[in-house]
């Protein structure tokens, strides 16, 4: 009988750990397919487990993560039962089942259902981050109901019943929503007030944020106008700075309503000049040059003495070239030139000069327009860049020896403008350009030095193209010879006592080696040599933090994007935690799509560390948060598709936004991937999106598909030609095919050089040498690569 007993506990023992083991499996299984995302696995595998044990799969939040896999694949109905189980079980995580449960009520236009939800958030969790979320929510649902007085209340007193104040009351967005009810309220002078007070308020008046447009539509709609045929009567200043806020948030026809109405009723104002070049600027920034000329014209010829007119005439002078009337655009310059000898931008006249003489094909007048402006501005930036201007010449024509003696005579000038001046250059140009043009002439020595000579690194554009052009040579049999001597010099450099020696040459072998052995016996030697780098970053795993249960939930759950909420609502001051605490902060940002947090603690570190620390022994884990990949699913939904390699987005998103996708800049370009109006309108029409409105940007799945989007579009004009593409980007279509004109090549070596906008050449090296980095990093699927 003992014995029976015996051996069925043994067997009942046997069962229940054989039963744990299956859980421990299963979970382990989905926590995987959560982390890889690949949903339709998790949902699968957690319907599965929740058959074992129901209680214990809900007492572990599985629900919470079932209701989530489903949301994600599409499967609502299972979605909203789940979420309603969370709810009504009480669970921690009862305010974001609500929320969820709300949003995907939104999403199938049950505004009710919606509000609803939306109002059992406010009631049962009123001190929860949704319920402050709800706030607003609940505040927009009513005013898109019509219900206008709901909105009011909502807004501008606090709840009864639910949370001690409407703190969210304060921020600029709901402000916005209060004074646009108060409008469609009929409540008009609360109205006018309260938008007139956004307007006073802009954080930056430079730069207008998108609810200073909306309070300018809507003061102007009060005030008696209508929207794209008459602005309201108004004081002359207020015209301007209601047209100014159009402007620059690209609205142009509505700008040029209160541009002109200014004009017509203050033409002899302060800002009458002003706002007619204003009008032509408008049409320049939509390409329309033909009808931009006519309004700078009108200021040069009615406004003679204003500051306006002095740039009305720069600008005609390039509207003329953009409509290929070269001569009347070197008359404008010639005539700025002749008036304006003291102007700070008299350098760009003449040099602008140079480049219709280029564009016409007519090199030996531009050489000789390039000496003059050498004469008049020497000693100066400007003879610098006109030197380099000539050197540009030489390469188009292949005259590389003339490029060579040119090149030679920049290396004296201690200014070459860089990445400040419009055609200015750098000294790691110039000399990469110096070595590609004594690799023409067969000069493989002295190429090889010169290529050497310009460090790469992590974020060098021309150490990088150096490195190639090594790569390339050391496949030419003329050139082979020299590799080898060269390579053998380094070797026995590695023995000098001198530790910066041995560091130079042990680089210079990894750029120009292949065998093994040479390269391990430098890897070892840069071992012993670098400078220390910044240590405690390599964690991998997330941890759990006292003080932060919820945060930690959604961390056990592989919820990071719900976890960043609950982690940014409790950090005070990021700078003062704790190394420990602030590393699982980051673990968890990095998993849940917020690199900009990520990057934000990483690359100041990094600042420290040599830009030429080589990249093979840079650690894994550091490199990638300092190239970090966030909206993978995106990235790999819309980018292959349209035969766009995601790793260039990234690159660019890197660049445009730092992976901030609310971000807008001075040229109210939004989101991710920084889109401006007029090609954000034109990628929309391209996908049929018929109600696209411009706020949609800042939704990362909308930026990454318009910007796979238009990269597809740019490589159909510029095939196989990536540089070229990251030009387009920034300095537009136009101007990068006249750049790419005047090189007379399509390899970057050339082309880059031509870049003329200071800004869009930096943005091109900056982003290209990111491209590298995620290339080294990553697959065509984002998938880590072997080192």
């Amino acid at each position: 009988m003992k014995r029976s007993f015996a051996r069925s506990l043994l067997i009942l023992l046997c069962v229940n750990l054989t039963f744990s083991q299956n859980i421990a499996e299963a979970e382990k299984k989905i926590s995987q397919a959560v982390e890889s995302r690949s949903y339709d696995t998790a949902l699968t595998e957690l319907l599965n487990l929740r058959t074992s044990d129901v209680a214990a799969f809900n007492t572990k939040d599985h629900d919470y993560l079932l209701a989530r896999m489903a949301e994600s694949t599409g499967d609502l109905a299972l979605a909203m039962s789940t979420y309603r189980t969370v709810a009504d079980r009480n669970s921690p995580l009862k305010p974001y089942a609500l929320k969820h449960l709300a949003q995907i009520a939104r999403s199938t236009g049950n505004l009710l259902l919606e509000r609803i939800y939306l109002n059992e958030i406010q009631m049962f969790t009123p001190e929860s981050l949704a319920a402050k979320a709800a706030v607003y929510r609940l505040a927009r649902n009513s005013f898109e109901v019509g219900n206008y007085g709901e909105t009011i209340r909502i807004l501008s007193s606090s709840p009864r019943d639910t949370t001690k104040a409407v703190d969210i009351a304060t921020d600029r967005e709901t402000k916005g929503l209060l004074a646009e009810a108060y409008f469609r309220n009929g409540q008009t002078q609360q109205a006018h007030d309260a938008f007139a007070a956004l307007l006073d308020s802009v954080p930056n008046a430079a730069q207008p944020d998108d609810i200073a447009l909306i309070a300018v539509r809507d003061l102007d709609a009060i005030d008696g106008g209508e929207k794209g045929k008459k602005a309201p009567a108004l004081a002359e200043a207020e015209h301007f700075r209601r047209a100014n806020v159009y402007q620059f948030n690209r609205e142009f026809a509505d700008a040029r309503l209160h541009y002109e109405a200014l004009i017509a009723n203050f033409g002899t104002g302060t800002n009458a000049a002003n706002a007619v070049f204003q009008i032509g600027r408008g049409f320049a920034q939509q390409a329309n040059f033909v009808e931009a000329l006519k309004w700078y014209e009108r200021v040069i010829e009615q406004y003679p003495q204003s500051t306006a007119a002095k740039d009305a005439l720069l600008q005609a002078a390039s509207a003329y070239g953009r409509v290929v009337r070269p001569k009347e655009a070197t008359k404008r310059y010639q005539l700025f030139i002749d008036k304006y000898p003291d102007d700070e931008r008299l350098d760009r006249a003449y040099l602008n000069i140079v480049d219709i003489l280029r564009d016409q094909g007519e090199d030996t007048d531009a050489i000789r327009a390039c000496e003059k402006i050498r004469d008049v501005f020497k000693g100066k930036p400007p003879e610098a860049i006109a030197l380099f201007t000539e050197a540009r010449i030489y390469f188009a024509r292949e005259e590389w020896q003339n490029a060579v003696d040119t090149l030679e005579k920049l290396k004296s000038f201690n200014d070459l403008g860089g990445a400040t001046v419009p055609g200015g250059t750098s000294v790691s140009e110039v000399t990469f350009l110096n070595g590609f043009a004594l690799e023409k002439l067969n000069k493989f020595p002295e190429a090889i030095e010169t290529y050497l000579s310009i460090n790469d690194g992590r974020g060098e554009y021309y150490g990088w193209r150096a490195t190639e052009r090594l790569k390339a040579m050391a496949a030419n049999e003329t050139a082979k010879p020299f590799f080898s001597q060269a390579i053998g010099r380094a070797s026995a450099a590695l023995a000098s006592g001198d530790a910066e020696a041995k560091r130079k040459n042990a680089i210079a072998i990894l750029r120009l080696s292949d065998n093994a052995d040479i390269r391990e016996r430098a890897v070892s030697v840069l071992r012993s040599t670098e400078p220390p780098l910044p240590k405690g970053l390599d964690r991998t795993e997330p941890k759990a933090v006292k003080g932060r249960s919820l945060a930690d939930k959604f961390i056990a759950l592989g919820l990071y994007d719900e976890a960043v909420f609950e982690i940014e609502a409790a950090a005070t001051d990021r700078a003062k935690l704790p190394l420990e605490k602030l590393l699982a902060d980051l673990v968890a940002f990095e998993r849940g799509d917020r690199a900009d947090r990520v990057m934000e603690f990483v690359e100041p570190i990094w600042r420290s560390v040599p830009a030429d620390f080589p990249i093979e022994l840079m650690p894994r884990r550091q490199i990638e948060m300092l190239y970090p990949v966030p909206f993978k699913e995106e990235l790999l939904k819309f980018a292959p598709e349209r035969g766009v390699d995601p790793r260039l987005l990234l690159a660019i998103m890197r660049q445009e936004s730092r992976f901030r996708p609310d971000a807008k800049s001075n040229a109210a370009a939004r989101g991710l991937m920084q889109f401006i109006s007029t090609t954000s309108n034109r990628v929309a029409a391209e996908l049929n999106r018929g109600n696209f409105q411009q706020d949609e940007l800042y939704s990362p799945p909308t930026a990454i598909l318009f910007g796979s989007q238009y990269l597809s579009t740019l490589f159909r004009t510029f095939p196989g030609q990536a540089d070229a593409v990251v030009a387009s980007c920034n300095g537009g279509e136009d101007n990068m095919t006249r750049w790419l004109n005047r090189s007379r090549s399509n390899i970057p070596e050339r082309y880059v050089p031509e870049v003329v906008y200071s800004q869009s050449k930096d943005y091109v090296q900056r982003v290209m040498a990111s491209y590298r980095m995620y290339r080294f990093l990553y697959d065509e699927q984002l998938r880590p690569t072997g080192r």
